[in-house]
């Protein structure tokens, strides 16, 4: 199930339906794909395991969706639904705004990182929490 919907567009980006498309339900998809690539490529290679995680193997289906939902909205804005516009509306407008959220995916994504993934171990969610580079690279005795 995609982390956002239409609703959800509706909060961040009021005015988005006024330019004659109904629907937007299949960007959601992709963009929850495209969360949980950038997961694996950025978060998981500098995550700890918390306590009550076994394996290190992601299975997105563990993911909180809740905590993804704000994600989701701005990669749907900036990726598909604002260079859709862009291109059968035109206008500066938008490219400006694809630029503003793809800066807000980047900030929620890091935000998210440094609160904590939420990620069920099977009875609750547990917050995993990235290790900085240096906390890898410490000698330990």
């Amino acid at each position: 199930m995609p982390y956002s919907t239409d609703t959800d567009l509706l909060k961040y980006q009021p005015y988005v339906f006024e330019h004659g498309i109904t629907s937007f339900a299949a960007y959601h998809a992709d963009a929850e794909a495209d969360i949980n690539r950038d997961l694996q490529n950025l978060w998981l290679p500098a995550q700890s395991l918390s306590e009550g995680i076994q394996s290190v193997a992601f299975d997105a289906t563990k993911l909180n969706p809740a905590q993804w939902m704000k994600a989701s909205v701005f990669k749907v804005l900036a990726a598909y639904v604002l260079p859709s516009l862009a291109a059968s509306v035109g206008g500066e407008g938008f490219v400006a705004m694809i630029a503003f959220y793809e800066r807000q995916y980047f900030k929620e994504l890091q935000s998210v990182f440094a609160a904590g993934v939420q990620y069920f171990n099977g009875s609750e969610y547990v917050s995993l929490y990235a290790k900085s580079p240096a906390e890898g690279n410490r000698l330990r005795r």
